[in-house]
């Protein structure tokens, strides 16, 4: 990128057509805010999306490769059977992989909160000034990392299960569907809890100092 085309690297205006302003009086205040933040840096959204289906896809992966072991030494318990050892040691290291991965996700939600919130100072002054309450301004900087965390989660489950069927050779069965929901649900409360963090800090200066940085 050229020094010209980085110094012009301004948000992406949302487009106000009369069908989203109709739709969007209909929306509380934090989700506006939110999908407001999540249309001016598409990119960014579409990292985080990225990054939370990669953690999602290794996580579902463990789950069936564990649903899996614990069938298989059902069924060799009961029949008097042994198991290959190689399979619990490879359980073990594909666990070790999906919490590096679940660990890189969660970093790389909270780095990509402070960005939100750092871009959206102005916007959250304006909001703050326009009457909205620090409460809703605060949930909305939390919706705009929840927004693409949930297709990005329910992503990671397709993901997850070829993955499974991939490289689980002669291992066979998936996890529960409630181990699933919670993989998905689970995420994105954690999203959720690690945005708040910066979104708090973000909203302690008043609303005069954040008028005073620079438009981003």
């Amino acid at each position: 990128m050229s020094t010209v085309s980085a110094l012009a690297n301004t948000p992406r205006l949302p487009r106000r057509r009369d069908s989203l302003i109709r739709l969007s009086r209909k929306l509380p205040a934090p989700a506006l805010f939110g999908l407001r933040l999540v249309a001016r840096r598409p990119r960014r959204a579409i990292f985080s999306a990225a990054s939370i289906a990669v953690a999602v896809m290794g996580l579902v992966a463990a789950l069936a490769v564990h649903a899996a072991v614990d069938n298989k030494f059902a069924h060799f318990a009961s029949s008097g059977g042994l198991v290959n050892p190689d399979v619990p040691r490879a359980e073990q290291v594909l666990t070790a992989i999906t919490i590096s991965l679940v660990t890189l996700a969660a970093l790389t939600a909270i780095f990509a909160a402070f960005a939100t919130v750092l871009d959206a100072r102005r916007a959250s002054a304006v909001t703050l000034a326009l009457g909205a309450t620090p409460q809703q301004v605060r949930a909305g900087l939390i919706m705009a990392q929840v927004i693409p965390a949930l297709p990005g989660a329910i992503l990671g489950l397709p993901l997850g299960i070829g993955l499974f069927k991939v490289a689980g050779h002669h291992l066979t069965g998936l996890p529960p569907v409630l181990w699933l929901v919670a993989a998905v649900l689970g995420t994105v409360i954690v999203v959720a809890a690690l945005t708040s963090v910066p979104a708090r800090i973000g909203l302690r200066p008043p609303v005069a100092e954040m008028f005073q940085t620079e438009p981003t």
